[in-house]
């Protein structure tokens, strides 16, 4: 059931996460002061199935009547949707993935996107209204309107005025769709733990080079980018065709490391590849690079209308990273071999 549920959405959680535009016209409408004094001020609580909801962070809140929750409530094993934020991306959302369906949720917008799960339904995304306050960010999550979200993946809400109390309700049919909770909380513990996380521990140098090593990767370099994450350079082939890829490795939340994604690079020529992500370029040679014994190469670029040279010693490496800076938008790179070969290319 997994496997359906969340496959569905892997391609609009990756566009999503690298794209650089938003894919909507902001109408925002920004919580005022008085939404703020209103949350400190009124504080409901939620039951899931009888049993009430200890909220960890971010805590639930009323505005205009309506009740609002940290997304990640919708973890809870009694209903199981898969969160994944991106709270530091240039526009931050957060999906909600459910075997009924996703949602893809941003702060401070009048409408959301539900892509349906009926493989039935021909034209699945739809635009919905809130029509009601609109999501916010809070700390390290969004806030949501319960009842909006609950009721589209296929839940009961109901609220009890006296003692201002969200109810939450799964039916038989609803439940009998879920994994057990042992499977659930084994689910939840292979997701990357969030940047924001301060509780778990950072990846070391001496993990990352033995996480390579048991999973027979031949690796080129190495780098840790964050305190949980890491990418790998490494040469695949393919029907004979060779091409430089990155192997991004995260920590999880049950304390191991995994693959996370993998990012192919162009092709530039026979004899090397160069490519940039983000501050991080790769360089990677093949069989063809190889033969001509390259010593070094030397990269350059604009800073400020300034250039900059730098020269790398290749000194019997297949590939290599190494870093620039961050408003750098282009550079080139000269390669030198043996009896005064030389190979130019890019980097954008």
């Amino acid at each position: 059931m997994h496997n359906r549920r969340f496959m569905n959405v892997l391609l609009i959680l990756f566009l999503s996460a690298s794209n650089s535009t938003p894919i909507f016209a902001s109408a925002s409408v920004v919580p005022k002061l008085s939404d703020s004094i209103q949350r400190s001020a009124i504080q409901p609580s939620v039951t899931i199935n009888g049993i009430n909801f200890s909220f960890q962070d971010e805590l639930p809140t009323l505005i205009e009547g309506k009740t609002f929750v940290p997304t990640q409530l919708f973890e809870h094993p009694d209903i199981q949707a898969d969160i994944s934020k991106f709270i530091d991306n240039p526009y931050p959302h957060v999906f909600i993935s459910h075997f009924n369906g996703a949602l893809s949720i941003y702060p401070d917008k009048n409408d959301y996107m539900f892509s349906d799960y009926d493989e039935d339904i021909e034209d699945s995304d739809v635009w919905i209204n809130w029509k009601s306050p609109t999501p916010y960010l809070s700390g390290s999550d969004i806030m949501v309107p319960l009842r909006a979200i609950a009721e589209r993946i296929g839940i009961s809400v109901d609220w009890d005025v006296t003692t201002r109390t969200a109810i939450i309700t799964t039916d038989d049919d609803f439940r009998a769709e879920l994994e057990s909770p042992e499977e659930w909380e084994d689910w939840l513990g292979m997701k990357p733990i969030e940047m924001d996380d301060p509780s778990g521990e950072a990846i070391t140098e001496q993990e990352l080079t033995e996480f390579a090593i048991l999973s027979g990767l031949p690796v080129l370099d190495s780098r840790i980018i964050d305190k949980y994450t890491a990418v790998l350079l490494h040469i695949e082939e393919e029907d004979g065709v060779e091409s430089l890829t990155l192997k991004y490795v995260d920590r999880l939340k049950n304390g191991s490391l995994d693959w996370s994604m993998d990012l192919g690079m162009g092709d530039d020529g026979d004899d090397v590849q160069v490519k940039r992500s983000g501050q991080l370029v790769s360089v990677g040679m093949f069989d063809q690079g190889l033969k001509k014994q390259f010593s070094h190469f030397e990269v350059s670029y604009k800073v400020h209308d300034k250039k900059v040279t730098h020269t790398f010693d290749i000194a019997g490496k297949q590939g290599m990273f190494f870093d620039i800076p961050e408003e750098v938008t282009s550079g080139e790179i000269t390669f030198f071999g043996k009896n005064g070969y030389t190979f130019e290319t890019y980097f954008w």
